[in-house]
């Protein structure tokens, strides 16, 4: 009897002393959590005055999945065709293509479209010069590049960056040497010059290599503070002004960045408000002192504000104010 109270007895002190060591984490970690949220909403609370200001925009029929600019003219991937817009929001021409386009990219007077499985190549006027199928059984293609005498394709699925000849010829793949994460089709690749730059979105980086796909170096840091990557899979999009500044969007918090390229952070150009609320990432690109934003079925302009701002650190170009 004694030893069944003594065993009991014995049990009873081991549960009182895990609840005790539960509570103890249980509110450790609630305290965590306060002090994080606390200093996101501190944040988040901070006005924000952008530098640009909304100075036109224009609608297409259909939701804009891609778009590029090429010296002067949009080329709009919007439902099943593309449309090609001067910088007015005048519609110059347009030709059918296939449905899903994941990205478009023009290079030489040719139009590259890439879809999940294939890539097509057109000429300004829409006739189609040449197509190839994904080099690999199940690829999922997100986003691809023109850098030198290459093409360069990311692949969701197989989670590597393909390199071809532009003319469809398979030469390799390119792996990351920390391994690309992509928990969802935020995929982006762009050059500047002979150098890749291409989105590892689930490590929050940006990742850098030669035309001959060896691995330079990366950068980014995790965070919600302005100039890091927040949430699962940031940054979204990437691009690059004439001046070989990086611009980068994301998602969650929909935001637009500057950065040179070797990572530094120069400021925030646009924020959610600016962006059409919601949590989509807005392709952004930059010609002639304008900033071009795909926002569902629009091309919004937006202009620095050479009239209110005082300060430029996150201008695109050498304006009045940097001077």
């Amino acid at each position: 009897m004694k030893k069944s109270f003594k065993i009991l007895f014995n049990i009873a002190v081991i549960i009182i002393i895990v609840c005790f060591i539960w509570y103890i984490w249980f509110i450790t970690i609630q305290a965590t959590r306060n002090i994080e949220n606390s200093k996101v909403k501190s944040h988040t609370d901070e006005p924000f005055a952008s530098p640009y200001k909304q100075v036109s925009f224009f609608e297409l029929p259909e939701e804009i999945n891609c778009f590029d600019l090429f010296e002067s003219i949009l080329f709009i991937a919007a439902g099943n065709s593309v449309n090609i817009y001067n910088l007015s929001g005048q519609l110059l021409s347009f030709f059918p293509i296939k449905e899903k386009a994941r990205d478009i990219t023009t290079e030489n007077e040719e139009i590259y479209i890439l879809y999940p499985t294939s890539i097509e190549v057109y000429t300004f006027h829409g006739e189609l010069i040449r197509d190839w199928e994904a080099c690999s059984q199940l690829s999922d293609y997100c986003s691809f590049t023109v850098a030198g005498d290459y093409l360069f394709v990311t692949d969701a699925e197989n989670k590597n960056i393909c390199k071809y000849t532009k003319e469809g010829g398979f030469i390799k793949f390119i792996q990351s040497p920390s391994g690309f994460i992509i928990p969802s089709y935020t995929f982006d690749i762009d050059c500047w010059n002979d150098t890749v730059y291409c989105v590892n979105s689930g490590s929050h980086l940006i990742e850098t290599y030669t035309v001959n796909g060896d691995f330079i170096t990366s950068f980014g840091k995790s965070g919600s503070e302005s100039g890091f990557f927040a949430g699962c899979c940031n940054p979204a999009h990437i691009s690059f002004t004439p001046q070989g500044k990086l611009i980068t969007s994301e998602k969650g918090n929909p935001r637009v960045s500057l950065y040179d390229r070797k990572g530094n952070f120069n400021g925030v150009m646009l924020d959610n408000k600016m962006l059409g609320l919601g949590n989509k990432a807005r392709e952004a690109k930059v010609f002639d002192n304008k900033l071009f934003v795909a926002i569902e079925n629009k091309i919004i302009i937006f202009k620095c504000d050479q009239m209110t701002t005082s300060e430029c650190s996150g201008c695109i170009f050498d304006c009045p104010h940097k001077k």
